[in-house]
């Protein structure tokens, strides 16, 4: 393992923290996985790519990552905010006259392809909610028993009013949802409750779901929150490390999980919370059905009607790389803006790094750094460890790939090892075949060295020129002209 810090923004401490993991070197991590009644669009997908770049962190740095992502495939409401609407699973099942399972399974595989398209690390679990109903009811039971949650009319809800420590994650506690802060819209709605801010841990279910289970409270099916406490604790314990997730989960979905979790095992579950940023779309035409008085950059989702795939970008001629790359050049806590513009210079940009790379000849394991190429990692290295500085990490891998101070051979070693982290794929670009020097351009470069050493700065411009025109690119290194 790393002697380097590593440094994660933790949004339980509100603050960048010193990273240790609790049982060196093994991290867990619980990553809130996709619902899987229709395609992921991209913005869902830059969370994704933030714990990969995470687990690809950690991993670089010697520790034994675990990560475990589930699949949403009931209990997802349409509208989870006022716990209303139908399972949005069986909703697409009603509306396209398809089995809510066949749906599940349709996008789970279309998710798993797109994922593999981005580069992203299949998760070392990938655990379905449908398969841990059991889990699921013993958690429920046991918070009964604690007198955390109550049940009523085949409804089990969470007594949020008994647990001291809600709101520790985002800041709305009871008095602050009494109060109309920013919280649950359906205080007013769920009349069964003994408090609006309650929520449900089991819903009552009927005999027209396809999705629904018997339980101690009658036919019914589960709540969105409980099934992550269930799973998480199930494969990585009742303390892991990590938990990761987009910054709309904050609340209520992460801050429930925690009610739940520590209600029912008596302590907190996790130790770091990582929150990744929106996706915006910042101008028009990416905006399929935006209103002429909407804000310039809005949120990428459904409910605007305004998402993009990962296979729209392929129809558009984008390489997914590219997403990713343009993912890179924000940092995961801050809002990035989608444009035609910022795609199109991010495919720019790939190119231009895989042309650098293609330029470079290959080399065989690399026994030692170099002075200059040892600093250079260790620049990459405190980067990606400071709260995945992912922007400057990945400047310093532009930078590196015409660095001359650096032997080109190097130059390729290092781009392949920054890129065990930044995922680009930059190990299936091929080397272009070295070029055979006629003994005139040998006498060219010599003249051109000779030239540059009397500082006749005029003649090495000349020399140069002859160079580039018989179609070689010219650079000046410490160990005299290169071309290639």
């Amino acid at each position: 393992m790393t002697m380097t810090p590593i440094y994660l923004y933790n949004t339980l401490a509100r603050n960048k923290e010193q990273f240790q993991p609790l049982n060196p070197p093994r991290v867990g991590i619980y990553s809130c996985g996709p619902t899987v009644y229709k395609d992921i669009h991209i913005g869902n997908f830059r969370t994704f790519v933030m714990t990969d770049w995470l687990r690809r962190m950690l991993e670089y740095n010697g520790y034994d990552v675990y990560l475990v992502r589930n699949i949403t495939d009931v209990g997802h409401l349409q509208n989870d905010m006022e716990e209303s609407g139908e399972d949005k699973l069986e909703h697409a099942a009603r509306t396209t006259g398809r089995s809510a399972y066949e749906i599940a399974a349709y996008y789970t595989e279309q998710y798993m392809r797109d994922s593999a398209e981005l580069s992203i690390l299949p998760p070392h679990l990938s655990p379905k909610a449908t398969d841990h109903i059991p889990e699921m009811l013993a958690m429920t039971e046991r918070l009964i028993e604690r007198g955390l949650a109550y049940a009523v009319n085949g409804n089990v809800y969470y007594d949020v009013n008994r647990f001291a420590d809600y709101g520790v994650l985002s800041g709305n506690t009871v008095e602050h949802l009494r109060a109309g802060g920013h919280g649950r819209q359906q205080m007013e709605i769920a009349e069964d409750k003994d408090a609006p801010e309650d929520f449900a841990l089991w819903k009552r279910g009927d005999e027209s779901r396809q999705m629904s289970w018997q339980s101690p409270w009658g036919l019914g099916f589960p709540g969105w929150h409980i099934e992550c406490s269930a799973m998480a604790t199930k494969y990585l314990g009742e303390q892991f490390d990590i938990h990761t997730g987009g910054i709309d989960l904050v609340f209520p979905h992460h801050e429930d999980e925690i009610a739940q979790s520590q209600g029912a095992n008596g302590h907190p579950p996790v130790r770091f919370w990582v929150h990744g940023e929106f996706l915006i779309l910042g101008n028009r035409k990416m905006k399929a059905d935006a209103q002429a008085n909407e804000d310039d950059s809005i949120k990428m989702s459904r409910s605007k009607g305004n998402v993009i795939l990962v296979s729209t970008l392929k129809e558009e001629g984008i390489d997914p790389m590219a997403y990713r790359y343009l993912l890179l050049t924000a940092h995961y806590r801050s809002k990035l803006n989608f444009t035609d513009e910022s795609i199109t210079a991010a495919q720019h940009a790939l190119n231009n790094l895989r042309a650098d790379l293609a330029a470079l000849p290959t080399t065989s394991s690399q026994a030692a750094w170099s002075a200059e190429a040892q600093q250079v990692q260790q620049a990459f290295h405190k980067a990606i460890n400071d709260d995945l500085d992912l922007p400057t990490a990945l400047v310093i891998t532009r930078e590196t790939a015409r660095n001359n101070k650096i032997a080109p051979q190097e130059r390729r070693h290092l781009l392949l090892d920054f890129d065990r982290v930044l995922g680009l794929r930059l190990n299936t670009v091929e080397a272009k075949a070295p070029r055979v020097l006629s003994d005139e351009v040998h006498a060219l470069v010599r003249q051109r060295d000779e030239a540059r050493a009397a500082r006749n700065w005029k003649l090495s411009d000349q020399l140069r020129d002859q160079l580039q025109a018989l179609g070689f690119e010219v650079r000046d290194t410490s160990r005299g002209t290169e071309v290639l």
